[in-house]
């Protein structure tokens, strides 16, 4: 029994000595493992397009921007890229086809607190008055109906 217990005792410290030299080995080793080595540098994600209803405060056709400024005076810039959609409803449109007044809308990302980068835009023209039936006029049609005459 003796015997036997020694046998055990000697064939596990035979059996424990080489994986603990190769685990000591793999520490001194930082560069052959994949964890130590340097990770890639992270690239941001993209931004989220945001959407975009405005009025065309100004516009520079030459500078491909249009500016609007908002309720509290605060004048947001618009840029147009090359890559840009432009639409007038569902038909293709250039810039230069948005005046001054027209009220526009697509998506937009953020490049500033004061600038935006347009991705697509859509032309809808002046505003109309939706008050008195509660649909937009026709286009070339007069913002508020005329009143009626009073036949005697």
């Amino acid at each position: 029994m003796k015997k036997l217990l020694s046998i055990v005792a000697l064939t596990a410290l035979v059996v424990g000595l080489p994986s603990g030299s190769f685990a000591a080995a793999k520490k001194d080793k930082p560069a052959a493992t994949p964890a130590a080595t340097p990770a890639p540098a992270a690239t941001p994600a993209p931004a989220k397009p945001i959407p975009l209803y405005s009025e065309v405060t100004t516009i520079d056709t030459a500078g491909r921007t249009f500016t609007h400024k908002n309720k509290d005076g605060k004048e947001v810039k618009f840029v147009l890229t090359a890559t840009t959609e432009v639409k007038n409803g569902k038909a293709d449109a250039k810039f230069e086809d948005i005046k001054v007044g027209d009220w526009v809308s697509g998506l937009r990302l953020k490049k500033s607190d004061t600038e935006y980068e347009v991705i697509k835009i859509t032309k809808f023209g002046p505003k109309t008055d939706t008050k008195a039936t509660g649909k937009p006029a026709a286009p070339g049609a007069p913002a508020t109906p005329a009143p009626a005459k009073k036949t005697s």
